[in-house]
């Protein structure tokens, strides 16, 4: 039985990508207009899992989205990198010079920005989401319309591809968490945690924590902050923490218990190994 599954956006939109690579077969994508929508619908048990955009490396952290986890207090499951490329697609018999207006998400807009300045008559119209960007242009059948989506986009709606990779920098990824109503039984396989940690405002304080996680010699691949609400000059602190053994974490966890107001998981799951790509 196909496990359901809540993404941001519609068929052809990147979240849909990371349900196909990540589930397989497995898992029916049901779409969510916004990322609180996805929340709810995870939260009410309508679907089993979500995937959830939660960092780019152009344009950095979503923090509304830790917020939507810290606050319904999702599991995370797991994590996926995708290499975000943007492609621009009309309907067919289209040149580009015939194109008045390009439509999509505004954030794959300012990732292209470099190729759309080389045309100045065209018009640029932020929308909801990359996919349905490419059904609008669909379904409207002109001809000086075009949209930036994926290429899955184009096959599903029957648009052509007028120029593919026209994102600005091409080393473009995406993290997408894979998030759970309540904690999950650890798979043997584990050596990521993701953790929250709120810390006395007290001198020196966030540099013990730091000397500790180096004094057990693991890897912190995120250092996130975030002020605590209604308590001035005091943070919660998100910490990605990468491990080879889970003993390993459990030590540098007691460890750390010592040093903070609050300690809580947000998930301890097995890292996607394509990050390495980034680096190549």
């Amino acid at each position: 039985m196909k496990e359901n599954i809540a993404i941001q956006g519609y068929a052809g939109s990147f979240h849909d990508e990371v349900c196909r690579l990540y589930f397989g077969d497995s898992g029916n994508a049901v779409p969510a207009d916004s990322f609180n929508i996805l929340g709810s619908m995870l939260s009410t048990g309508k679907v089993d899992s979500a995937i959830m955009a939660i960092e780019n490396s152009i344009a950095g952290t979503l923090l509304q989205n830790y917020r939507i986890l810290r606050e319904a207090g999702f599991w995370i499951a797991g994590e996926k990198y995708l290499r975000i490329q943007h492609n621009l697609m009309s309907n067919p018999g289209t040149q580009i010079m015939d194109i008045k207006e390009v439509h999509s998400h505004p954030m794959a807009l300012n990732q292209c920005l470099a190729f759309l300045r080389q045309y100045d008559h065209i018009k640029l119209v932020e929308t909801e989401d990359t996919a349905l960007s490419a059904m609008y242009v669909r379904d409207s059948k002109r001809t000086d319309l075009a949209s930036i989506s994926s290429l899955k986009a184009a096959s599903l709606y029957g648009l052509e591809v007028l120029e593919e990779g026209i994102e600005t920098n091409k080393t473009n990824y995406t993290r997408f968490f894979i998030l759970k109503k309540e904690r999950q039984e650890l798979d043997e396989q584990v050596d990521k945690a993701s953790i929250y940690i709120r810390i006395p405002d007290v001198k020196g304080q966030l540099l013990k924590v730091l000397q500790v996680i180096d004094d057990h010699d693991l890897n912190m691949s995120k250092l996130q902050s975030f002020p605590v609400m209604g308590k001035l000059r005091e943070y919660f602190f998100h910490i990605d923490i990468e491990f080879n053994h889970f003993d390993h974490y459990k030590k540098l966890k007691s460890d750390l218990i010592e040093f903070t107001h609050e300690y809580t998981e947000l998930g301890i799951y097995k890292r996607d190994n394509s990050i390495q790509i980034l680096t190549d």
